[in-house]
């Protein structure tokens, strides 16, 4: 590996550091694989094009990497993914594709193309292209270039990433001076449960179980025990793009040592429709929170209310007015019960559980005891910290962005100029659903209501009164709507749009 990484072209722009690191790294958590990794600092592979073909084009990357994420690797300051459940699935189950799909498509491997391929001379101006095909393969008097993929959840989409991924073996494939006839995607379409297990076992199994699995794939050929040969087109266009992307990926950034950060956007601009929606779904945000918090304290006081009611009545087991609303009595207290049938003579010997665990603080005591040292580091499970792994990456200048859970954080402004508007919905909310429970109410039917509704011809919307956030003029403009105290009213119901409601 030492001679590998002394041959790197960008080596004069490695930090020494961060070589450091990397191997550190490589030898602790990929060590029978470290060879490899290093042998892929030389440069793009097929599985990283993808993503720099996306940012060329001002895209986000959606496959396996992103165009930061290759550059960090290649200047050795980021470590290969460790194995995920995808990357082992694959990686186990990529040789039972491959014998599907042979004996399927009747196809034949190019071991005579496979060899040129893997030793043909890099191609001057272009030594930044590497990697090698899952297979090449002869079907029908055809060359194809083929890729094995075992997806957790199968579909027949052709994602970017495996599109850019086959042209860039076509490509290597064509400095070698290789005809390649076509492109094929071959999805192992199976069921989760079936593939975990043949992840975990396949390797133990004998050949003629293999032999017999393959067969068994291939004779059924239904969806969820299938082989699916997608052909991808093969453009040219792409080749063309996917060399310049890299070319300039490896020259401005690579061997220059920048690391590119793509996505970097300033204040959010919406325009249209775009921006307009967002504010309704906003609006409707607090308008279902004002209404869920008025319904919250209706409904404690409805148990409250109950829990008077029934206090000292032994209801359990009989029925209630209602039976829409179940009411029982809360489960026993376990320390109650506990001292109960103590004080009633119970000892700790008949009461002692089934399960027992062990009391940390006499474990340690029983350490001490023997002589051990209990602040020794091996008795300490281990355990890393989230937020120093934070700060490491920020002394890095890691954008965290991508970082993050799926997902938003959605919650009321707590802002005092906001919490003055989320207290008028809440009034409003009040008035409307008060006016529901009112006439709703078994005791009140055929009563005149002490709630007013304020527009009975309305919908039960609340108007678009948003008096902060930089959308309030123009949505004021847009709906014709006075924010002014004097007119709080429902003169313009919002009308949502389709799929708002």
């Amino acid at each position: 590996m030492q001679h590998t990484l002394e041959s790197l072209p960008q080596l004069p722009v490695i930090e020494q550091s961060d070589a450091n690191r990397w191997v550190e790294g490589i030898i602790r958590f990929h060590k029978s694989r470290a060879t490899w990794h290093a042998k892929r600092l030389h440069g793009i592979g097929g599985s990283e094009m993808g993503a720099l073909v996306s940012f060329y084009r001002g895209e986000t990357s959606t496959g396996f990497s992103t165009i930061t994420e290759v550059v960090e690797g290649k200047l050795m300051k980021r470590l290969p993914k460790f194995e995920t459940s995808h990357m082992r699935r694959g990686n186990a189950l990529e040789d039972l594709a491959r014998q599907v799909f042979l004996k399927k498509s009747f196809g034949s491997i190019d071991l005579a193309a496979m060899n040129a391929l893997a030793t043909a001379n890099r191609l001057k101006g272009y030594e930044f292209m590497v990697g090698n095909p899952d297979d090449i393969v002869i079907i029908n008097g055809k060359r194809y270039v083929v890729d094995y993929k075992v997806p957790n959840t199968f579909s027949e989409a052709i994602e970017f990433d495996y599109e850019v991924q086959v042209h860039h073996y076509a490509t290597l494939a064509k400095f070698a001076g290789i005809r390649i006839d076509g492109l094929i995607l071959a999805k192992l379409d199976m069921p989760p449960q079936l593939s975990e297990y043949l992840t975990n076992n396949l390797a133990s199994m004998e050949p003629q179980r293999v032999a017999e699995l393959v067969d068994s794939i291939v004779r059924v050929d239904l969806p969820g025990c299938r082989i699916v040969s997608i052909p991808i087109e093969l453009k040219t266009a792409l080749q063309a793009e996917l060399l310049a992307a890299g070319k300039d990926c490896w020259n401005d950034f690579v061997l220059k040592s920048v690391v590119p950060t793509p996505g970097q956007y300033g204040k959010l601009e919406l325009k249209g429709e775009i921006e307009l929606n967002l504010a309704r779904y906003q609006q409707q945000y607090v308008m279902a929170k004002s209404g869920i918090s008025y319904l919250t304290d209706v409904a404690k006081q409805a148990s409250s209310g109950m829990e008077m009611l029934l206090q000292n009545v032994d209801f359990e087991g009989k029925a209630l007015p209602l039976s829409v609303v179940g009411v029982k009595p809360n489960s026993l207290d376990s320390t109650l019960v506990l001292n109960e049938a103590l004080l009633r003579g119970a000892t700790e010997d008949e009461l002692q559980a089934k399960d027992r665990t062990y009391s940390v603080g006499a474990l340690l005591e029983e350490v001490q005891r023997l002589g051990g040292k209990v602040e020794s580091d091996h008795l300490f499970e281990s355990s890393l910290d989230s937020a120093k792994a934070e700060a490491y990456l920020k002394d890095l200048g890691v954008d965290l962005g991508n970082l993050r859970k799926p997902g938003l954080a959605i919650r009321m402004s707590t802002k005092k100029e906001d919490k003055v508007v989320s207290q008028h919905y809440e009034e409003r909310a009040a008035d409307r659903f008060g006016a529901w429970l009112e006439e709703s109410l078994i005791s009140n039917q055929g009563e005149e209501s002490d709630f007013t509704d304020r527009d009975p011809s309305a919908e039960t919307l609340l108007p678009i009164e948003i008096e902060t956030g930089h959308l309030s003029e123009a949505l004021a403009d847009a709906f014709k709507v006075s924010v002014s105290s004097d007119e709080q009213q429902s003169q313009y119901p919002m009308k949502a749009a389709p799929g708002l409601r």
